[in-house]
């Protein structure tokens, strides 16, 4: 079952029957996600589906309609009163922007990823798409990615996801790198929403978005999205550190994950290369498995720059279908978690007491009494997903070493990028 979309300035659906699985379906307006509503199993006809929208999400309509100056009395009588035409509307972005799909041997299921790609709504002249086979076993993924002419393919030799990352940067000339994964359908209207966060922020280096289920198939997707998933809520919201004043970055926002996931994210490419790429020892394909993205938000925050969630640029990610995959997934989120922390500490000897507490207070808080209260009333995540994340978070406390020993001898056998392409940002 796919996540259904409904836009509520347009003529509503009728919605399916739901035979497995769980269906959700999100409700926009102008474009700009207010919510996911949740139909009965036996689904609905299209004026069940708006009456289940105004009692589910109403007020979330009624900030969008008053920060758009369109509220009057008539807003409520049914959906079909909403104004088609929003003043909000993002004009046409100046910013060139390059698209970055890091992938490695998925050939079998990238199409479905670079379909929606191809169908983005953005500027031609300003858009640049880049493919990064990450350390391929053969060349089935160049082979679909050929299939599309406007795709660009680099192959990066370095196994690890932020080695493929560094490659688009080094690869892109443009003034936004946006990423997202092969296991992402992004919405059309992603990379113009991106691009109008940024020219409304011009403090910003980088910029999140709503990553939304792609599909509730099974039980372990249905979990996943128990368990938190990958969305971060329906509300606009601007972070910043005043460091000139002494604000601590780690004690005000030093748990990263808050801001998004790798899955979404873009940075201005000044910024990168003012400031550093990605770190090699960090995210999938190293021994940390993750952290790369919530490193790279804290160097945003800690360098004074402005962080922007933006849920109108929204993705669509396709969970881990099996019970066993979704219990690596978690136990790999405590790893890379305190890979991060560890990492963050060694580079920034002043935030090294925020970051401890930080730690101790995240044992506590998310594992150990979330633990203590499932043993005494079971809740709807089950107990060995908790152990498995308590169990990564103490492995994660003595990664980061070994992922730094790992990502130099990458570097001894297949020696550093060139000097020419790592120029071109500079």
């Amino acid at each position: 079952m796919k996540l259904i979309c409904v836009d509520l300035d347009t003529a509503l659906p009728a919605i399916p029957p739901c035979t497995h699985g769980a269906q959700w379906v999100l409700a926009r307006l102008h474009g700009r996600p207010v919510g996911v509503v949740y139909p009965p199993a036996a689904g609905c006809d299209p004026a069940e589906l708006g009456r289940l929208i105004l009692a589910q999400r109403g007020w979330s309509i009624a900030q969008h309609l008053a920060a758009d100056c369109l509220a009057d009395e008539r807003t409520f009588a049914d959906l079909s009163s909403l104004p088609r035409a929003c003043p909000r509307a993002p004009a046409t972005p100046a910013l060139t922007l390059t698209v970055a799909v890091c992938t490695r041997n998925r050939a079998a299921q990238l199409s479905e990823c670079l379909d929606a790609v191809a169908a983005i709504d953005y500027p031609p002249h300003l858009l640049d798409i880049v493919i990064v086979d990450n350390a391929p076993s053969d060349g089935s993924t160049r082979d679909v990615v050929a299939r599309y002419p406007r795709m660009r393919y680099v192959v990066e030799p370095r196994p690890g996801l932020d080695w493929a990352r560094n490659a688009a940067i080094r690869a892109s000339t443009a003034d936004i790198v946006a990423y997202t994964d092969d296991d992402v359908s992004v919405d059309r209207g992603w990379p113009k929403a991106i691009a109008a966060a940024f020219e409304a922020e011009p403090h910003a280096a980088c910029v999140t978005g709503l990553v939304v289920p792609d599909e509730l198939d099974s039980p372990a997707q249905v979990l996943f999205e128990t368990c938190g998933g990958f969305g971060r809520g329906f509300e606009r919201a601007v972070y910043r550190v005043d460091v000139e004043r002494g604000e601590s970055a780690a004690r005000l926002y030093g748990g990263t994950g808050r801001f998004g996931t790798g899955a979404n994210m873009a940075f201005r490419r000044s910024f990168l290369a003012s400031e550093g790429l990605f770190d090699p020892a960090l995210d999938v394909g190293t021994p940390t498995n993750g952290g790369g993205d919530l490193e790279m938000f804290f160097r945003v925050l800690k360098a004074g720059r402005v962080l922007v969630y933006e849920p109108a640029a929204m993705v669509r990610h396709r969970h881990r279908r099996s019970y066993e995959e979704l219990r690596r997934q978690i136990a790999n989120n405590g790893i890379g978690f305190y890979s991060y922390l560890v990492r963050t500490a060694r580079a920034y000897p002043d935030e090294r007491a925020a970051i401890a507490r930080l730690g101790l207070w995240w044992l506590w808080w998310w594992h150990v009494r979330r633990i203590v209260r499932a043993l005494v009333r079971p809740g709807p995540v089950p107990l060995d997903l908790m152990l498995a994340e308590l169990k990564g978070s103490f492995i994660g406390l003595r990664r980061y070493a070994v992922a730094r020993r790992h990502a130099a001898a990458v570097l001894q056998q297949f020696g550093p990028p060139s000097e020419r392409a790592a120029a071109e940002i500079s």
